[in-house]
């Protein structure tokens, strides 16, 4: 089985997810949610946000009879395709899957300054360095790291490092 994403209505993600469960045995369907912080009137709370809007990844065996059942789900726009519906490509599923872990909710980011971490998306995944400062507002941490054996300081979205 491949998985495949549906263009869905917006806001209609988790509700058009947990359809799909219902009408088509034998699928499995993921609509990622994160945790995250947002300030509100000076106070800063959190909140629960669909990771991809408008969108639904489904598992299935793509046969005429599932496609048809899936494009009949209200809110359904279409599957995602140039001429006919494209699987994801299975290293970049690996990713979200990776993300979701046990869970469709992704957890917030518990980094702090001085911690070791490693970068796990961009043109630096892999390298290793440590935190300088963290900018919680626009969510991204400076970090240093060893480039062309030299120190450097480098900003990168917090979402792109983990503690190591």
């Amino acid at each position: 089985m491949k998985w495949y994403v549906l263009h869905v209505m917006t806001g209609e993600e988790t509700t058009i997810k947990e359809k799909l469960l219902l009408d088509l045995p034998g699928i499995n369907a993921l609509a990622p949610r994160q945790k995250v912080i947002e300030r509100h009137k000076g106070t800063f709370r959190e909140v629960v946000r669909i990771l991809f809007p408008s969108y639904v990844f489904v598992q299935m065996d793509l046969d005429e009879k599932n496609y048809y059942a899936a494009r009949r789900i209200a809110g359904v726009i279409n599957f995602l395709a140039h001429h006919r519906p494209i699987p994801v490509p299975d290293d970049q599923m690996a990713n979200v899957l990776w993300l979701c872990k046990d869970d469709e909710l992704v957890g917030l980011s518990t980094l702090e300054i001085g911690e070791s971490i490693k970068v796990i998306n961009g043109p630096l995944t892999g390298m290793e360095g440590y935190i300088v400062k963290i900018d919680k507002r626009k969510r991204r941490a400076k970090v240093r790291l060893t480039l062309f054996q030299k120190e450097m300081e480098v900003n990168l979205g917090i979402e792109f490092i983990q503690a190591s």
